[in-house]
C-alpha cells in the first residue's frame, strides 16, 4: 500500500483539483457575476491549479526517472495508463490556458462558459480514463467498472468541495448560493459522494471472495478495512460541511474544512485500493 505512495497521492489530488473547474463552470453557468467578482474568482482558481499540478508531480516520483514518462505515450489508443495520460495533459493544458486567460482578462461572458464547459467535461473524461487505466486483466481485485466510478466519484466530491472554497475566499458563495448554484452544487456532491462510496465499498468487498496460492483475498479486505472506512466516513463529513457551507455561505471555515478533508478521505480510500492488489497470475478461486 505504501509504495503506491506517489500514485495514491497523484490519483487523489488530480481528480479533485480537476473536479473544482466542474464546480465553477457549474457557478458560471448558474450566476451572474461582477466584472470585479470574476477577477476575484479567477485569483482564487489558483489553488485548484496547484492541487492540479501536484497531483501531477507526484506521479512523477512513482517512476524510476521521470524520463520514463515519454515512452508512455507510445502505447496511445492500446494502453489505458498512456490513454489516462494523454487525457491528463489534454485536461492540464486546457485548465492552465484557460486560467491564464481568465486572468489576463481576455474571456468575455460567452467565452468563458464556452471554455469552462470544455474544461469541465474534460475533467470528467480525465476522471474516468484515471480510474479505467486500472482496469488489467492481470490484477484481478482491480479489474471492474467500479474503479472509474471511484474515481468520478471522488473528483466530483472533491472538486465540489474545493470550487465552494474557491467562490467563499472570492466572496463572492453568498451570491452564487443565492442562485441556481446551491442546488445545482447539490446535485454534483450528492453524485460524487455516492458513486465514490459504492464505488470503493462494492469494488474492495468484491476482493473477499478472491484468493490466489499466496494470498486470501479476505486477509486483504480485513487489511484495508481500516482505511475504507476512514474514507467513507471523512467523505460523507466532507460532503455535509460543503453543504453546511452553500447553507452557510458566510462561512469561510465550512468552505476550508470540505476539500480538507474530501482530501483526507478519497487519499484513504486510495491506499484501501492498493492494498487489495491482488495478482491474477496465481489466481486459484
Amino acid at each position: 500500500m505504501m509504495a503506491e505512495l506517489p500514485l495514491a497521492l497523484f490519483t487523489t489530488l488530480a481528480p479533485i483539483g480537476a473536479g473544482a473547474f466542474i464546480a465553477l463552470a457549474v457557478a458560471f453557468f448558474t450566476t451572474k457575476f461582477s466584472d470585479e467578482q470574476l477577477k476575484k474568482i479567477d485569483r482564487m482558481t489558483t489553488i485548484p491549479v496547484v492541487v492540479l499540478v501536484a497531483g501531477f508531480i507526484c506521479a512523477f516520483f512513482h517512476l524510476a526517472s521521470p524520463m520514463h514518462a515519454f515512452g508512455v505515450f507510445a502505447g496511445l489508443g492500446a494502453s489505458p495508463l498512456s490513454n489516462e495520460l494523454l487525457a491528463g495533459v489534454v485536461f492540464a493544458v486546457l485548465a492552465i490556458v484557460y486560467w491564464i486567460l481568465a486572468l489576463a482578462g481576455k474571456l468575455g461572458e460567452g467565452a468563458r462558459k464556452g471554455f469552462a464547459a470544455v474544461v469541465a467535461v474534460m475533467a470528467v473524461v480525465f476522471a474516468c480514463f484515471t480510474g479505467a487505466a486500472y482496469m488489467m486483466e492481470t490484477i484481478a481485485s482491480w479489474n471492474t467498472p467500479m474503479v472509474p466510478v471511484a474515481v468520478l466519484g471522488f473528483s466530483l466530491l472533491g472538486g465540489v468541495s474545493l470550487g465552494v472554497l474557491v467562490l467563499a475566499l472570492s466572496g463572492v458563495l453568498e451570491d452564487a448560493a443565492k442562485g441556481g448554484f446551491k442546488m445545482a452544487a447539490l446535485v454534483v456532491l450528492v453524485i460524487g459522494l455516492v458513486l465514490g462510496v459504492a464505488g470503493l465499498l462494492v469494488q474492495v468487498m468484491s476482493v473477499s471472495g478472491m484468493g490466489n496460492a499466496l494470498v486470501d483475498g479476505a486477509d486483504l479486505v480485513a487489511a484495508a478495512s481500516a482505511p475504507m472506512w476512514i474514507g467513507v466516513v471523512c467523505m460523507v463529513v466532507a460532503a455535509a460541511a460543503a453543504f453546511m457551507a452553500l447553507r452557510n455561505s458566510k462561512s469561510t471555515a465550512l468552505a476550508a474544512a470540505a476539500p480538507v478533508l474530501a482530501i483526507v478521505g478519497v487519499f484513504a480510500a486510495r491506499l484501501a485500493f492498493y492494498a487489495v492488489q491482488l495478482s491474477v497470475g496465481l489466481y486459484v478461486g
